[in-house]
């Protein structure tokens, strides 16, 4: 007996139906879905076509669109759609290629359904993109671009050279609005991963299906083995994605990251690891107890924490947890603990005496998720995620800006302003003392009529970053700005400019021995 095809669309199926990114490839993992269920759905399923053992492509689009089948026309005059090499425009609202990915995941009563909300929030932490971001993409089939992208479309349309004409695919973002002999292509990557198998009956047509008796397993389909999904930096997720395995036996993609833990603390760190994947394995994850040697305060201390997730930033890999500060073990709130410092690890129970009924009262209302730390980061340019933020104005040289950031990612937050309006919003947001605004103002007034004005010699940016209980910068965001080195200036915050101005001049005094 066959099965029936009971999979909803979650993030994880779809990623295995993509067979790679689903920021590329989502409206054809979310096709071949819906195909899936109109020839193996329940009898329930309202996309379900009544196909035998073989079928055609023709004989499944007959019964799958409307007004596709030529030889059924009344009318010779009738229009007909669904052709080979022509993509169908909106010719009947009932026509299932009226519906775009919203409709098909979304809408509707099958029992597939899925929350729209559940569903976004998994495909976010997947690919960190905006809310607004994803709905758009759902609505029109049509992952949205960087900045960059865009300005490097906009300088080759502006080019001499002959342009290459280009169809916008997904027309209103209907998801079948694409030829028949794209769709083929779909029912040959469903062969490909075992879910049809291609007919060897000599007296059935040469493109005639066959149906299986039983479903591929999805753990064969290697989506376990795609890294991508901790992978934060979406152009990454996708290499990840696509690169993870060898190809013809070759392995075509390799990373090497800057890691600072010496070889004598990696395997303390390897312990430390299984020790807490151990410890999450659990339900309710409990709470643990570190000896941590902290180097900021220069001495040792035990705390109490809630353990959230791993995270590897730079060059080491931090536990991020929810608990009592290494500062004041009075204090609660988040922390990131560097692995290689951590000295002990020892697991608790709710009910300890020694759990400071504070952090119970928080991890009772709602534990801390890794989701927080994400959305968190994205709020301001820094690692240490918890802490208070400013904002900054940075002035790069027109040349350096053209050639190595106008196309390059720093942060959510690292905004060209050279625009008017936009550098007013700044000094509205920045709330500037008498003499910041009388710089801001200059600045202002000096700003070209065009933003994108290459003849205007600086291009002027603004962030938030993070600042520790001393009012000083993020680490990491320092160590960026001094590889910037002159070629970028740090024009507010005043204190700032005066640290990275007195950075400058001591180091120039080391070199005038």
């Amino acid at each position: 007996m066959r099965p029936q095809f009971t999979y909803a669309p979650t993030v994880r199926f779809l990623q295995v139906l993509a067979l790679g990114s689903l920021k590329q490839n989502l409206p054809k993992a979310v096709r071949l879905w819906v195909i899936l269920r109109s020839l193996y759905g329940s009898d329930s399923d309202d996309v379900r076509l009544n196909l035998g053992e073989h079928f055609t492509y023709e004989e499944w689009r007959n019964q799958f669109f409307t007004q596709a089948n030529s030889l059924a026309r009344q009318n010779p005059s009738e229009q007909v759609y669904h052709k080979r090499d022509e993509i169908p425009p909106l010719h009947d609202p009932n026509c299932r290629c009226a519906k775009n990915i919203t409709d098909w995941l979304f809408g509707g009563d099958s029992s597939l359904s899925i929350s729209q909300e559940n569903w976004q929030q998994s495909f976010l932490q997947v690919y960190p993109i905006t809310l607004s971001q994803l709905e758009l993409f759902l609505a029109s089939g049509n992952f949205p671009k960087e900045p960059g992208s865009i300005n490097k479309q906009k300088a080759k349309s502006n080019s001499t050279e002959p342009q290459k004409s280009y169809v916008q695919p997904f027309p209103d973002g209907r998801l079948f609005a694409v030829t028949g002999k794209n769709l083929k292509y779909d029912f040959e990557t469903l062969i490909k991963m075992g879910w049809l198998e291609p007919t060897k009956i000599q007296c059935y047509p040469k493109n005639t299906y066959l149906k299986v008796h039983k479903f591929p397993v999805i753990d064969s389909l290697n989506v376990q083995s795609t890294p991508g999904n901790f992978i934060t930096q979406t152009d990454f997720t996708e290499i990840a994605e696509n690169y993870c395995q060898p190809i013809n036996g070759v392995q075509r993609f390799f990373m090497h990251v800057e890691y600072v833990v010496s070889k004598e603390a990696i395997d303390q760190i390897g312990s430390w690891q299984e020790k807490l994947k151990t410890i999450w394995e659990q339900t309710p994850v409990p709470p643990i107890r570190i000896q941590y040697d902290s180097a900021s305060l220069n001495r040792e201390g035990q705390r109490i924490i809630y353990p959230v997730c791993i995270y590897y930033f730079h060059r080491a890999p931090y536990l991020c947890a929810f608990g009592q500060k290494p500062k004041n073990k009075n204090n609660i709130g988040w922390h990131n603990y560097r692995l290689d410092r951590i000295q002990t690890i020892e697991t608790l129970d709710w009910n300890n005496g020694n759990v400071p009924e504070m952090l119970k009262s928080f991890i009772t209302k709602q534990p801390p998720s890794p989701e927080n730390i994400q959305i968190h980061l994205a709020e301001a340019w820094g690692f240490d995620f918890y802490q208070p933020r400013r904002k900054m104005l940075l002035r790069f040289e027109r040349d350096f800006y053209s050639r190595y950031i106008i196309n390059s990612f720093r942060h959510e937050t690292f905004t060209f302003i050279n625009a008017k309006a936009d550098f007013k919003k700044f000094i509205r947001e920045y709330a500037p003392n008498q003499t910041e605004r009388e710089l801001l103002l200059e600045i202002l007034e000096s700003l070209p009529n065009k933003p994108d004005d290459d003849e205007y010699p600086y291009a002027y940016y603004s962030a938030d970053f993070r600042i520790d209980e001393q009012n000083l910068i993020d680490n990491n965001v320092m160590m960026r700005l001094r590889a910037w080195g002159p070629k970028v200036e740090v024009l507010l915050p005043l204190d700032l400019r005066s640290r990275i101005a007195k950075d400058m001049e001591d180091t120039w005094k080391l070199y005038q021995a």
